[in-house]
């Protein structure tokens, strides 16, 4: 079986990379944010109760590991859509773009689909299928 290669799963891999940086910055941010907001809070005197100060790491807290997991994802998919190795990877790394930037997302989504004959295991690389043993 002969595999048509484009450029669409390459387009698709470089869009999710640059959202798994987008949410890699936005999450580290997130995080930065709520860790300084429980430290601005921990430094005003008595006069709120302890556990406003808990309020930014309570908020941002999960904002950031949801960006941090979908910036791996992108990654993920991302050098899976350049190696045309893995169509299920390339397709999650692009949900994830879509969590992660949702214009990336839609075009690496796109690009993604597009794409969908140039990925393919050992025999799309060239290898020799296996045989069934009898």
């Amino acid at each position: 079986m002969h595999h048509r290669t484009t450029s669409h799963a390459t387009v698709a891999g470089v869009l999710d990379l640059a959202a798994g940086f987008l949410a890699l910055t936005g999450g580290s941010m997130l995080g930065l944010l709520g860790l300084l907001g429980s430290g601005i809070l921990a430094a005003v005197p008595d006069e709120l109760p302890a556990v406003i100060r808990l309020v930014p790491v309570a908020f941002f807290g999960p904002l950031a590991i949801l960006a941090l997991l979908a910036a791996v994802v992108c990654f993920v998919g991302g050098a899976a859509a350049l190696r045309r190795s893995s169509r299920g990877w390339a397709l999650a790394g692009a949900v994830a773009a879509l969590v992660a930037f949702a214009p990336l997302g839609i075009a690496a989504l796109v690009f993604t689909i597009l794409a969908e004959g140039e990925f393919g295991g050992a025999e799309a690389r060239g290898a020799p299928p296996d045989t069934p043993s009898a």
